[in-house]
């Protein structure tokens, strides 16, 4: 049942008080002239002299399209002359667009809509609280895995769209819940008339990434009917890391020196005696093993030699004296880290910046007009599309725990190729030069502690340890097409049918103009994907795992394991085969062992939106001035159904190292009904020529949060002809979509800083005697707060003690909640528009829009990082921080108090801000340069004063950030455009901007050597301090082309990124990104790329 309630429900009794009044009143003869649409939305078979439009952020007809609502128009056939025909590049590249978009650059990204899927987020808001349109009618999220929650932008058609209209204010009153930051309405082209073909290819300057896209479109207009079908086929090439020269190298450093230089050259390493790594990131190394419960760290394969006792395994670093391990005495470390990192590596290089995809579009659209005086209309809308894309994300690490007893394992002495680890660790510690090194050290450092210098050994210290017996291991290696490659194919079918119709029997009184429309849409897609990898539980069972004796395939422990384990093959992880130095990236040592392990994690998503919607409108007074006050009244009927459904593989989680992905079921309804007045009072007086009120207001029905209502207050006011001053006041809301309501759960793994334990600054070394390995007060420079905070949650923060390794693998878990409350907006805007009237000789409008919109109640998934940082940093030191509930521990043993499983699970909390303005220029001119030469000048840019979040907690303290001028929320964006038109050619430039960025204040690293926190310098007295650099200055791209236009043909060329710039380059641990590039920030990261379109149109008429 619905209850009216305030502004919203002011409106709906409006209008109908509006209406009832209406038919007591006078009826009154309407004169008027006939006005031209500027654009028609929809091709009709009406008669009359006037072509109503519909205009996006209203249910009204008009004469003319215009709109008090703040509206950004991107016509698509301009952006084609640009070479621009994607949706997603155009949506995301308009000025309107902020924060960061998902595009394909996002490969191996874990995302909301799964992979291969492109979102648009307008005012930095989200795709989330950005509603997505075509031609007027909600379009569905479309996605595979999990639980997609937006529409996928890349199923949009390319050449069939005729414009993009961004509603820039609340829409809610007017399409329903999401529309917070505004709406992206596409608009398909109705215009086909005879036969058109039409290509658009693009050819990057350097290799891959070569597209192109061909369409068809028929179509035909008569006075009671139109008809139009389309078919469009695009593909995509892949471009891979190695094909750009800014991603064909390594993810790398980026500093800057107190002085203002950019640093890339690692210092670090080079320092400590290591072999040059240049400027790569030592973050994934493979072809090693790491022999858990002793002091040595990894051990790297070295066939045919070894600095210890390990056979073809060395030792890189010393772990007495934190040099690197110099065995063979050359006075440069024995490994080079450069041959086992993945960062940079072939593989690495091979995998895909931009994924090859392929998509099919079919477009049909028709109606036609009954005879009689009704007029009615019926119509349908169909669309089909597919879409697959291939990505390879590059391989990773593979790294189990290998049993002691196993027939394989390095460290088991009675395997065939196995040793005592122990010992072969006491040869690493008596290899002469190794013994050497340690006495340089030690002496120079401390005297050896007393120790005269040819006694200065390890031995002498006691750190041989003799023999250890068999050891479990865990290899580190990468393995070939391991859980890197992931296809996905997406389907999607949209189907409206309905019926227009007018009501002359509505006429009564000043009642006039009525029409009535009743439609029925269908969206249907449908998403799966496969992605192949390593299964977890084949491997541990061919390491045996659950063998009491280590056998490989035995399992006389009893564990319960999924039928398809059968067939097992003992693997071999010491395979030399696994271990390739250089290429990093290996292979099982013989196809049975592959064929067994490996397996395909499949998905099935299905998303299903049933719109059924029915709108009356028409005209109820005539106003002073003598235009008419219209209404529209409507009802709306919405279900969104999701299932998406993994296998076992996927729902269980069975991959090595891959998180479980449990799916989404459920379907939710919502009833709304809505009203619209507009009062438009036009005089000729002075400081008076028009004033428009528009009053719109919605009421819904969810079916898990009730009732809600939006309202919206829209005025106008031109106090002259040409300058019209505008504001909108509106309320918007958003219910909790399909993914926050009914995903079942994901759990996966990743690595979280635990600040509770000891650090390794207050650990004591083998210099404190005693005290080695115990905790040093006093060089505990953590805060009070933070210690406090731990306590308060169980830990003892002098007693957890890890050796001051401090990073774990953690569980991590996410799901949906029914008990999420919406969230709430208000938003307003204000501002001009003037267009001269001074002269005819040219054209000029210029406007400016301000906007503000305040999200509260912010439905949120925190990382694990905020929940830490939330709960253990909290200056109350109470350790009351709600997010304090979401971190589990074991807390049996006080010395390792190891977090067992952190819940990132969506809750309501903050209060979201966004505040800027919006500019816009158009000058229109004929200038002679021989001939006469139609000049186009179109500006908009944006400014950007406030993207912020508030949250409160509960004790009260007030937690504020502005993200205003950080990445992807530069301060100003704005996008030119040049246009020359003459005889049968037209010259386009187009330029694109975007404001310098920096990091968050708080954010910005402490100037440090590459001794504490920073890798590039050396510090005083030789050398300067430095710090991760993530900032970068304004950035401008331009795009040309010529076209050349016949009657029915036309041929255009020209060139996007006309200088072939690079995008900026900032340090991977501050900003998302690619090699050191950001990605998703508006940024190109292709180059310079030569596009041709041609179109070609048969005179077919009907």
């Amino acid at each position: 049942m619905f209850r009216l309630k305030p502004l919203a429900a002011a409106t709906l009794l409006g209008t109908l008080f509006t209406a009832n009044a209406a038919f007591a009143q006078e009826e009154a003869q309407l004169e008027s002239s006939t006005i031209e649409a500027v654009a028609n939305e929809s091709a009709t078979a009406n008669t009359d002299s006037v072509e109503e439009v519909i205009v996006t952020g209203s249910r009204l007809r008009s004469s003319t399209y215009s709109s008090v609502s703040p509206l950004q128009i991107i016509d698509a056939e301009f952006q084609r002359e640009v070479g621009l025909i994607d949706a997603t590049d155009i949506l995301q590249n308009s000025t309107s667009a902020g924060g960061q978009q998902i595009d394909l650059t996002f490969n191996g990204f874990v995302l909301d809509n799964g992979p291969g899927s492109t979102t648009i987020s307008l005012r930095g808001l989200g795709a989330n609280r950005t509603l997505v349109l075509m031609n007027g009618r909600r379009l569905a999220p479309s996605g595979v895995e999990g639980a997609p929650s937006a529409p996928n932008i890349s199923l949009v058609p390319q050449l069939m769209v005729a414009r993009y209209e961004n509603l820039l204010d609340a829409g809610s009153s007017i399409y329903g819940s999401d529309a917070i930051a505004g709406a992206s309405n596409i608009i398909t082209r109705k215009d086909f008339d005879g036969l058109e073909i039409q290509v658009f290819t693009d050819t990057p300057d350097r290799n891959g990434g070569d597209s192109s896209t061909i369409a068809a479109a028929w179509g035909f207009n008569t006075d009671k009917s139109v008809f139009g079908i389309g078919v469009e086929y695009a593909e995509q090439e892949r471009v891979l890391m190695s094909d750009r020269p800014w991603t064909n190298e390594c993810t790398g450093n980026v500093e800057i020196t107190e002085s203002g230089e950019i640093r890339r050259q690692d210092q670090y390493y080079a320092n400590l005696g290591y072999p040059d790594v240049g400027q790569c990131s030592s973050l994934s190394l493979a072809a090693r093993t790491f022999v858990p419960g002793t002091r040595y760290g990894s051990i790297y394969y070295t066939p045919g030699s070894s600095n210890g006792g390990w056979g073809n395994f060395t030792e890189s670093g010393d772990p007495y004296t934190g040099l690197a391990a110099d065995g063979n005495g050359d006075g440069v470390g024995d490994i080079n880290f450069l041959d086992y990192n993945l960062n940079g590596a072939p593989s690495d290089l091979a995998s895909d910046l931009l994924p090859k995809s392929e998509s099919l579009n079919i477009l049909a659209y028709g109606e036609t007009t009954l005879e009689g005086d009704m007029n009615i209309t019926p119509y349908f809308e169909a669309m089909y599309n597919t879409y697959e894309v291939n990505q390879n994300s590059g391989e990773g690490q593979l790294f189990p725990n290998v049993p002691a007893l196993n027939p394989y394992n390095l460290c088991n002495p009675d395997a065939e190729n196995g040793v005592d680890c122990g010992l072969g660790y006491d040869a690493y510690l008596t290899n002469p030069n190794i013994v050497q090194n340690f006495a340089n050290y030690y002496l120079d450092a401390a005297n050896c502690f007393g120790v005269p210098a040819p006694f200065c050994s390890p031995a002498t210290f006691g750190l041989l340890g003799g023999p250890s017996g068999p050891l479990a291991t865990i290899p580190i290696v990468s393995v070939r097409g391991d859980r890197n490659l992931v296809d996905v194919e997406m389907e999607q079918m949209r189907l409206v049918l309905g019926a227009s119709a007018d009501l002359p029997f509505l006429d009564v009184g000043s009642l006039s103009n009525w029409r009535g429309d009743f439609s029925i849409a269908y969206n249907r897609s449908e998403g799966d994907s496969a992605r192949y990898g390593v299964r977890e539980d084949r491997l541990e069972l061919a390491l045996g795992y659950y063998s009491s004796t280590s056998t490989p395939c035995e399992n006389d422990l009893g564990a319960t394991l999924a039928s398809d384990t059968a067939g097992c093959v003992p693997v071999n992880m010491y395979a030399p085969s696994l271990y390739p130095v250089g290429t990093v990236t290996g292979d099982f040592a013989t196809q049975a062992e592959r064929d067994y392990l490996f397996d395909s994690r499949d998905f099935n998503t299905v998303y299903e939106q049933t719109l059924v919607s029915l709108v009356l409108d028409g005209d109820i007074f005539e106003m002073p001035g003598g235009e008419m006050a219209k209404m529209a009244i409507g009802y709306e009927y919405r279900n969104d159904d999701i299932q998406s459904n993994p296998d076992a593989v996927a729902r269980d989680g069975l991959f090595w190292g891959f998180f479980s992905d449990k799916g989404a079921f459920g379907d939710v309804t919502l009833n709304e009904v809505f009203g619209e007045i507009e009062l438009p009072l036009r005089a000729d007086m002075p400081l008076l020529k028009e004033l428009t009120v528009n009053l719109s207001g919605r009421l819904t029905d969810h079916d898990y949060y009730g009732e809600n209502d939006t309202a919206s207050v829209k005025v106008g006011y031109r106090p002259s002809e040409p300058f019209l001053l505008r504001a909108t006041w509106g309320t918007a809301f958003r219910a909790p979509n399909n993914r926050e309501l009914f995903l079942l759960g994901s759990t996966g793994f990743t690595n979280v800083f635990d600040p509770c334990y000891v650090p390794e600054s207050a650990i004591g070394g083998i210099g404190d005697g005693a005290n080695e390995g115990a905790y040093i007060p006093e060089r505990d420079q953590r805060d009070p707060e933070l210690l406090a905070n731990c306590r308060a949650t169980g830990v003892d923060p002098t007693l957890a003690n890890n050796g001051g390794f401090n990073s774990f693998s953690t569980e991590v878990q996410t799901g949906g909640s029914l008990t999420l409350d919406p969230e709430e907006s208000e938003s307003y805007t204000y501002g001009f528009a003037y267009e001269q009237d001074f002269s005819n000789k040219f054209d000029l409008s210029l406007g400016m829009t301000y906007y503000s919109v305040k999200v509260e109640n912010t439905v949120i998934e925190p990382s694990t990082s905020f929940i830490i940082a939330d709960c253990l940093y909290d200056e109350a030191g109470t350790g009351a921080s709600v997010f304090c509930e979401r971190i589990q521990r074991d807390l049996s043993d006080p010395t390792d108090p190891r977090i067992q499983l952190m819940d990132l699970g969506f809750i309501n909390r903050d209060l979201e801000r966004a505040r800027g303005i919006d500019y816009n220029l158009t000058f229109r001119d004929v200038i002679d340069l021989g001939v006469p030469v139609n000049l186009s000048v179109n500006l908009t840019a944006n400014r950007n004063l406030e993207r912020s979040l508030t949250f409160t907690n509960a004790d009260g303290t007030v937690d504020f950030e502005d993200y205003s001028g950080e990445w992807g929320l530069s301060e100003w964006r704005a996008l030119g455009q040049v246009r020359l038109n003459w005889d049968r050619w037209t010259f386009n430039w187009q330029t694109r901007y975007l404001g310098a960025v920096s990091q968050d204040v708080d954010a910005i690293d402490e100037f440090s050597d590459a001794f504490t926190a920073s890798d590039t310098c050396l510090g005083p007295p030789d050398d300067e301090l430095c710090r991760d650099y993530g900032e970068t200055g304004s950035y401008m791209v331009h795009n040309v082309s010529l076209f050349y236009r016949e009657d029915n043909w036309t041929l255009g060329m020209g060139v996007r990124n006309l200088e072939d710039k690079a995008p900026p380059l900032a340090d991977p641990s501050e900003v998302t990104g690619v090699k050191a590039r950001p990605i998703g920030y508006g940024y190109d990261v292709f180059g310079r790329t030569f596009f041709l379109n041609a179109s070609y149109n048969f005179d077919l008429g009907f």
